[in-house]
């Protein structure tokens, strides 16, 4: 159960783009300043995004919620926004710019209100933010982060798409959702994590698989073109921006527990189950379906471990077929040539690797490869994305015409800016 939700406040729960000048001269206010900022606010009265009567609501369905503020505006601003959103509502905390010396992407904001509110645990708590900087900053602090795409403009920016690669716990359009969030945020997780967390129980909504482009670099070859791989969960890397959120994350603990692995979790098995159920099989409902499953190779000194994984689900399939489609493995489609260098091993950069990948990875017996089968490759976690990349093009160069991409996990990289 949360203690404390903190939101952000421009553009999350109040629509401020046309008043961007005046949020950035408001770090040395005088009256004149505000009453303009409060006159600009005034022209359009749809700004408002979490209505009062929603925040009442919140309240009343979670009396010892904690509700607060944490945005990077100054705080004459901020406190003169919320006062017109919100007028006579007690927020229980409010931090602003100057309150912490490092504010967004940084999560030092969250845990100076989690001091001021007694607060201990930062699985407690939620960050809800419209941005990449938000995402960030809950990572670093390592509390929930909720993404609210309400006020999203058309076309999206920068901040936009960082935010959605970085795959948030939950991923909101609708403010009136964040009721749901409060009272069972795990529902909204990425499927696998959601499997770790609760069982496999029934869902009202689509299982969430993440579809996440991934590019080659230029440097590698690689033009504007969107390759696009489904994560079913994250990885939170070994950095120290992230250790608060990763020593309670479960998929990571999992991940490095099966890293020499024989048998894998049920879970890990039934993510790609519902994979094949829900984003494969359910859009082509009319027609029967033949789906292989295969995985990024060993490398020759390495471990089998995906193809391991390989026999169990091709075991699941055999004892429980999934409905209208014939289902089955083939360990060895994919292989590595001698010569191929280990990612982490070796600390190859992003170039290094996709030409790593490029040269070594290939098809033994590409005669195998059938066009009228939809051809699912699986991978661990997916960093760059050159092990899937080069797996369905050189599948797709063999005949093969639909091809999936799916990680078990997203790896989320450090997320606070190098000095």
């Amino acid at each position: 159960m949360f203690r404390l939700c903190m939101f952000d406040l421009d553009n999350t729960l109040v629509s401020t783009d046309d008043v961007e000048d005046l949020r950035i001269s408001s770090k040395n206010p005088d009256s004149a300043l505000l009453a303009s900022l409060t006159k600009a606010l005034d022209s359009n009265t749809d700004r408002v995004i979490y209505s009062r009567e929603l925040l009442d609501k919140i309240k009343t369905r979670f009396p010892g919620l904690m509700l607060g503020v944490f945005t990077r505006s100054p705080r004459p601003y901020a406190e003169t926004v919320l006062a017109w959103a919100y007028p006579k509502f007690k927020w229980d905390v409010l931090v602003a710019y100057g309150d912490v010396k490092r504010t967004k992407p940084y999560g030092d904001g969250i845990a100076y209100a989690m001091n001021r509110l007694g607060v201990k645990d930062v699985e407690e708590v939620i960050l809800v933010g419209d941005n990449d900087a938000d995402i960030r900053a809950a990572y670093h602090c390592g509390c929930l982060a909720a993404l609210d795409k309400s006020n999203w403009p058309t076309k999206w920016k920068p901040e936009h798409w960082h935010a959605i690669m970085r795959m948030p716990d939950v991923t909101i359009e609708n403010p009136e959702l964040i009721i749901e969030v409060l009272s069972s945020h795990e529902r909204f997780l990425p499927e696998l994590e959601r499997l770790i967390e609760t069982g496999d129980k029934p869902l009202s909504t689509r299982h969430r698989f993440d579809k996440i482009g991934h590019f080659i670099p230029k440097v590698a070859g690689g033009d504007k073109t969107s390759y696009p791989i489904y994560a079913c969960g994250r990885s939170f890397a070994n950095y120290d921006s992230l250790e608060h959120r990763r020593k309670w994350h479960k998929l990571s603990k999992s991940i490095a527990e099966h890293k020499e692995a024989n048998v894998f979790p049920n879970e890990w098995l039934l993510a790609v189950r519902r994979f094949v159920e829900d984003v494969v099989a359910r859009p082509l409902s009319r027609r029967r379906l033949e789906v292989v499953i295969t995985a990024v190779p060993h490398r020759p000194d390495r471990t089998p471990r995906l193809e391991r994984l390989l026999g169990q689900l091709n075991g699941g399939f055999e004892a429980k077929p999934v409905k209208d489609v014939d289902a089955s493995t083939a360990p060895g489609l994919l292989a590595y040539k001698e010569g191929v260098k280990s990612h982490h091993g070796e600390h190859l950069s992003a170039h290094d690797r996709f030409l790593n990948v490029c040269d070594h990875l290939y098809l033994p017996q590409p005669s195998a490869v059938d066009p009228k089968v939809i051809y699912v490759v699986i991978d661990d976690v997916v960093t760059t994305g050159a092990s899937l990349i080069y797996a369905a093009q050189y599948l797709k160069e063999e005949g093969a015409a639909d091809v999936r991409c799916l990680a078990f996990a997203k790896n989320v990289s450090d997320v606070l800016p190098r000095s």
